[in-house]
């Protein structure tokens, strides 16, 4: 068994090896896990993705995570893939985490019936749409890219009908995002984050961000509106971080600013390589120890 004590001492080598990793602090403060787009449903694989094969995926990641001693995990949407009744069968092994999960909403997730979409947040057993914490000088930030959408809100309400003549707009511009399972966050949640982020400023606290959808670099899984996302992050470049999102299975990443938006690989993906990592948090850097898929890296601030 990995103990916290023998996980941090292999981090810590393997850390040695990664040029300019710098890190300010013998240890790490506290450690999260990260998981993306298990999107699980009891069907036959798709292209790539291997659906039930998630149960097994997300059982050896809550495993690997528990051992590693983490202080919280994060799942960055997605968890199933469609059918309301796919939640019971992927929550069984989640519910394996000893410490807290984070969940954060994702288009797959409301693939289910109208009836059941307005359950799907407390299913997930998410209180807040949108929400944060601080914890030792940093504020964890969770937002929900699906408020805007013309798959989370019901056929005919305002939101829908806002979202339906965005998309039509976007589509007129030729943006690569223009897509229906893509979304966008509204200008209250845009606000909030602002507040948000002026009150860790003030606090001298630095803050991470997480969110489904990717806003860089550009790209077909984008936020609608990532650019007003991305100008509410650039007034606060040496306060934010990182963002981590899912969404796009591949992975991917950019940094601009001295912010690090970093797009964490797909578990659904592939039949037998698993997707997840670790996250050290140090005074000065994050270091993701990846499983499978998902690379090493050093995140310096």
């Amino acid at each position: 068994m990995i103990t916290r004590r023998k996980f941090i001492a292999t981090s810590t080598a393997a850390a040695a090896s990664i040029p300019n990793s710098g890190f300010a602090d013998d240890a790490p403060l506290y450690s999260v896990g990260l998981i993306a787009d298990a999107q699980y449903v009891d069907a036959d694989p798709g292209g790539i993705r291997h659906y039930r094969n998630s149960i097994q995926k997300l059982g050896t990641a809550v495993k690997s995570i528990n051992e590693a001693e983490v202080d919280f995990s994060i799942h960055l949407g997605d968890l199933i893939d469609r059918k309301f009744a796919s939640f019971d069968d992927i929550l069984e092994p989640l519910r394996g985490l000893k410490t807290p999960v984070h969940q954060i909403l994702g288009n797959h997730d409301f693939s289910v019936d109208e009836d059941d979409k307005p359950k799907v947040a407390e299913k997930m057993g998410i209180k807040n749409p949108y929400y944060a914490f601080s914890k030792n000088g940093l504020r964890f930030i969770f937002l929900d890219g699906t408020e805007i959408s013309t798959f989370a809100q019901p056929v005919g309400s305002a939101i829908h009908e806002e979202a339906s003549e965005m998309l039509a707009e976007f589509k007129a511009k030729k943006r690569k995002s223009a897509h229906s399972w893509n979304a966008a966050i509204g200008p209250k949640q845009l606000a909030w984050l602002e507040v948000q982020l002026k009150e860790a400023k003030t606090a001298g606290e630095k803050a991470i961000i997480s969110c489904h959808y990717p806003i860089l670099p550009d790209n077909s899984h984008n936020l609608w509106n990532d650019q007003e996302v991305l100008t509410v992050i650039d007034k606060f470049s040496g306060t934010v971080i990182a963002w981590f999102n899912g969404h796009n299975h591949a992975g991917n990443y950019a940094e601009r600013n001295g912010v690090h938006y970093v797009t964490v690989q797909g578990m659904v993906d592939t039949p037998d390589t698993n997707a997840f990592g670790v996250i050290d948090v140090f005074s000065n850097a994050l270091k993701i120890s990846g499983s499978g898929r998902v690379p090493d890296r050093v995140l310096s601030f």
